[in-house]
């Protein structure tokens, strides 16, 4: 079978993932008109895909049934992507790069499909270890930690997790076929550790410390995952309505960027709480989201 490079979505769950993987596609599209590599959308909107997207983007439908069995035991969303990776792995032969819907393309793939091609291993980017981040998530998850640091595989292997433990944020994901085994092993840790505690960032986590045996590398020069900022979500719906073709959507995408209209909320996030405070009694609001005008 001819070794192949692919991308691939996983959206379900409500408009806003779809809207966001055509923003993704548009973006990817500025930088790859006619793309050399197979473009997979694995969603239960296939209809809704199919009459946005150009006719060689593959689209594969989630069912719900699927869906529901790739959620596991305990429900948990997230768990699907990993199913879907799985998938292609054992169904496909080549490189694989693998983006959230909240991810744009900043420029050409070809380079970072080589790298992947030569063994490299990609994530979005380093988070740093537990320990120093504090933002709530990792608070969560270091209370776990102080209860418990081993934890038991179905396979018997034992995985030890401390605060000294270096987080990867897994919105872009870029592997071949020799990570299948560590994508399996990815699944059964998320599922203890989600067994654990509920955390929604347990698939990351789980990511994380599965293909970390590889020398992993940051995505982020390639590629841009805008996690931060869901305010632009009604932005992308406002623009996708008001230019309803895919020539007039890519002639204007350049005007819409997530990290230059987050500058309001990234700002207000740095200050101490009482300039927080200040800016709120001041101008009666936190930060200004921003709003499609044609």
């Amino acid at each position: 079978m001819m070794h192949q490079n692919h991308l691939i979505y996983v959206a379900f769950g409500g408009s806003d993932y779809h809207n966001e993987v055509v923003w993704s596609l548009l973006s990817l599209y500025l930088q790859h008109p006619e793309p050399d590599f197979n473009i997979h959308i694995f969603t239960d909107a296939v209809s809704e895909m199919k009459a946005q997207l150009p006719h060689s983007v593959v689209i594969h439908e989630l069912t719900p049934d699927q869906i529901h069995w790739w959620k596991g035991p305990q429900n948990y969303p997230y768990r699907v992507k990993i199913k879907v990776l799985q998938q292609m792995l054992e169904t496909h032969t080549g490189n694989f790069l693998y983006l959230d819907t909240d991810v744009i393309v900043r420029q050409s793939l070809s380079p970072l499909f080589a790298s992947i091609a030569q063994g490299s291993v990609y994530m979005d980017a380093n988070e740093g270890p537990l320990h120093a981040n504090k933002g709530g998530i990792a608070r969560k998850m270091k209370k776990l930690l102080r209860n418990q640091q081993q934890f038991r595989l179905p396979s018997g292997e034992n995985v030890h997790l401390d605060t000294q433990f270096e987080v990867w944020n897994s919105g872009c994901i870029g592997i071949t076929n020799r990570q299948l085994s560590q994508l399996q092993k990815a699944e059964a840790l998320m599922d203890v550790l989600y067994a654990a505690y509920p955390l929604f960032s347990m698939e990351q986590i789980a990511v994380t410390e599965a293909l970390q045996t590889s020398e992993l590398h940051e995505t982020k020069s390639y590629l841009h995952h805008y996690w931060y900022f869901k305010e632009f979500r009604p932005v992308i719906r406002d623009y996708l309505k008001h230019y309803p073709t895919w020539e007039a959507r890519l002639q204007h995408l350049h005007s819409w960027d997530p990290w230059e209209l987050s500058v309001g909320k990234r700002q207000y996030k740095r200050k101490g709480f009482w300039g927080r405070t200040y800016q709120k009694i001041r101008y009666g609001y936190r930060w200004k989201n921003p709003v499609f005008l044609p």
